[in-house]
């Protein structure tokens, strides 16, 4: 693919659907199990990626440009700006097993929620850490979180 732009459009749907495969597996493992925070954080990292980007990219969607595979290999531990071309490639994927502390600008998800909010578990003391967020949209995130939650077990 020397001398083109990197886009998925140019590899085959098994190809995508492995980087997708791939891209999930490192985000969850990076202890980012939603994609929001995940986003949120590169973006206070410095690189950009928006959500909708990202779910294509993991939907194995050919649409995804250079710029996304580049600021995904940028903020995935472990990876660089190649590693996605490495992989649609059919080369090796960076192992997960040492990844769960996050990557990015998230801290310590304990040390790092102020005092005062009744947060409950780990998600939600991500979700407030993540500095690039508003107070309303931290809210947001763990209100969505913890109605999954009720969802889920029939809280």
């Amino acid at each position: 693919m020397a001398g083109k732009r990197l886009r998925t459009a140019n590899y085959s749907a098994e190809a995508r659907a492995r980087l997708g495969d791939a891209v999930t597996k490192a985000r969850e493992a990076a202890g980012y199990q939603y994609r929001p925070p995940f986003v949120h954080a590169a973006k206070a990292a410095g690189i950009k990626l928006n959500v909708r980007s990202l779910e294509l990219l993991e939907q194995g969607d050919p649409g995804v440009g250079q710029s996304i595979l580049f600021a995904v290999g940028r903020a995935l531990p472990g990876w660089t700006e190649d590693t996605p071309r490495v992989i649609l490639e059919d080369g090796p994927i960076p192992p997960t097993e040492n990844a769960g502390v996050p990557h990015l600008s998230l801290v310590d998800s304990a040390s790092a929620a102020p005092p005062g909010p009744e947060l409950r578990d780990d998600i939600e003391r991500q979700l407030w850490a993540i500095s690039a967020l508003s107070e309303e949209e931290r809210w947001s995130y763990i209100d969505q979180h913890r109605a999954r939650q009720a969802r889920r077990y029939g809280d």
